[in-house]
Formats: C-alpha cells, structure tokens, sequence
C-alpha cells in the first residue's frame, strides 16, 4: 500500500464537492473532527469535560467551512 492512498474516513469534503451533492445525499465537511469527539465520548464515559479539545477543533472546523461557504457564494 502507498503512501498515497488514504482511508475514505479522513479524506476532507471540498467545496466543490460540497456543492455539487446530489440532492438528499449527507455530507459532513467536519466528519473526522466529529468522529474524534463521539470517540472521546464514549472513551470516557461521556464526561465532556475531557473532551473539550476536540469539541474546539469540532467548532473550529464548522467555522472555516461556514466561512469558506460565504465566500464562495458572495465572493
């Protein structure tokens, strides 16, 4: 196996595919960062206080692609 090739699971969504989803078809730009904080969860019991990084990163990831998707539209 390459180097090259990588798992389906943390490959990041593009804009471009983003916008172009077939309709009813769920994509999550955030997946990985959201994976990571159910993970943690469930890790430790669901006790949030241990997961507050990748809650940040989770909300920080949301952010830039909320951004990223304004600036594509309104330029």
């Amino acid at each position: 196996m390459s180097d090259k090739s990588q798992d389906k699971s943390t490959e990041r969504i593009t804009l471009r595919e983003f916008e172009s989803k077939l309709p009813g078809k769920y994509l999550n730009p955030c997946e990985l960062e959201s994976r990571n904080s159910l993970k943690c969860l469930e890790k430790n019991n669901f006790d949030k206080k241990y997961c507050r990084e990748y809650f940040e990163a989770y909300n920080e990831c949301k952010k830039l692609w909320i951004n990223e998707r304004k600036k594509a539209r309104f330029g």
